[in-house]
């Protein structure tokens, strides 16, 4: 990739060479017998001016390489900092739901089961941390739909928290790593967004 640096080292070396190139070219006709003045000096302007435009050719296209180059890697530094700082904000976030209080971490799972809950023949697996905050390690809940809901719940090491749900019909995954992945995804993708906006500017 070209830097600012390097790109403008390497236009001074063409912008050098294209004058020592003309520089030789003059020489040459002038060495040259037989020819008259005039036309001796047409000719030399001719082929400096050539060159000197060719090279001028070659180091816009270098000042543009060196501007998308040198733009893209600052895009994607600002994109890799806003994916670190989802990394911290996600990691804090999981980190404080899995420390909730008793009551709060039942209340939670209650929702989710409400919200999410197939319609009939219902089991769940939790955590074993959140087993037993229910009584007989049964699951009641009443859904916006006027179901009650109750489902016999089972312990899952894999599951950190939420809750997983089946039935003959369907799973429903809302545990917390399931959640909080689909969340990231969500907001991964409205930062690629941002940074690589048809615009180029990368607002952030």
């Amino acid at each position: 990739m070209v830097n600012a640096m390097s790109s403008q080292a390497l236009i001074d070396k063409i912008m050098k060479t294209a004058e020592n190139e003309a520089e030789q070219i003059t020489n040459d006709i002038l060495r040259r017998a037989g020819e008259n003045e005039k036309l001796i000096f047409d000719r030399v302007n001719a082929e400096k001016d050539a060159i000197l435009k060719e090279s001028q050719a070659r180091c816009e296209q270098i000042k543009k390489i060196a501007h998308l180059t040198s733009g893209l890697a600052a895009r994607k530094a600002r994109l890799h900092t806003r994916r670190e700082l989802l990394d911290l904000a996600f990691g804090q976030a999981y980190s404080d739901m899995l420390a909730l209080p008793d009551d709060k971490r039942r209340s939670y799972i209650e929702k989710l089961a409400a919200k999410y809950a197939p319609a009939d023949k219902i089991t769940a697996r939790v955590s074993k941390k959140d087993l037993p905050l229910f009584d007989n390690g049964v699951l009641t809940v009443n859904t916006a739909d006027g179901r009650t809901v109750v489902a016999e719940l089972s312990e899952d090491e894999h599951i950190k928290g939420g809750i997983y749900m089946s039935s003959p019909e369907a799973d429903t995954d809302c545990t917390l790593d399931s959640v909080f992945a689909e969340l990231r995804e969500k907001y991964e993708a409205e930062a690629d967004r941002i940074m690589f906006s048809a615009d180029g500017n990368g607002n952030v």
